[in-house]
């Protein structure tokens, strides 16, 4: 357990929140930060956290909230050509992913991810939003849910957009809102079939969404 190679060691767990103390520090006091519904969030065992996808900061704004638990997830395989960042980023339990084709590779790794029982951030619409809004869910999340029948959480940011919208410098005091709805198990969704499982917890992350976005009205 004390090995630094080892993801679930204490020293991995450590560096993590060191890192998430510094997000704290430094992002507080530059945008409001609320988080919602973390009581939904199971303590134990598999869960995949299902995400819109606003700005680069998704991720941390996510991962300042679920204490004491902490997540893996996917990254396009470009950042890490520096290989500084890349350590970075594999240091905090990211694992690259080729956009734009099927990368098994990062499927099988995400699957053995949530067969250990850990927690699996990812952003089925596959790209950050262009205007804020959420796109459709890829349907590779489903093999997901089918292969490792974790408990799933929609997820909802709203507010990183204005901070750091893609293509678009990044600004100071904002709000966001993180919001976590009521986990879903696995098979529910697998009875409902593909198509109208990505539907369901699409809308489930709009209209949290949506409800963030009159509060911050």
């Amino acid at each position: 357990m004390l090995g630094w190679s080892n993801p679930d060691s204490l020293i991995r767990h450590a560096w993590w929140d060191l890192l998430r103390f510094l997000c704290y520090v430094v992002l507080v006091p530059t945008c409001r930060y609320r988080a919602w519904g973390l009581k939904n969030l199971p303590a134990k065992g598999p869960v995949l956290l299902l995400s819109n996808h606003q700005s680069y900061l998704d991720p941390i704004f996510v991962g300042m909230a679920i204490v004491p638990r902490t997540f893996h997830a996917m990254a396009r395989s470009t950042l890490f050509r520096n290989w500084a960042f890349g350590w970075l980023l594999r240091s905090i339990n990211v694992f690259p992913v080729e956009r734009g084709e099927s990368d098994m590779k990062a499927i099988r790794h995400a699957i053995a991810v949530l067969n250990r029982g850990q927690v699996l951030l990812v952003f089925p619409e596959g790209t950050r939003s262009l205007d804020g809004k959420i796109g459709t869910f890829a349907t590779g999340t489903m093999l997901l849910i089918k292969r490792a029948r974790p408990m799933v959480v929609p997820v909802a940011v709203e507010g990183p957009y204005r901070i750091w919208a893609k293509g678009k410098m990044p600004r100071i005091g904002e709000r966001v809102d993180v919001c976590f709805g009521d986990p879903v198990p696995a098979e529910k969704l697998i009875d409902m079939g593909a198509d109208a499982a990505l539907h369901y917890l699409r809308d489930r992350v709009e209209a949290m969404r949506r409800d963030m976005a009159h509060r911050q009205e």
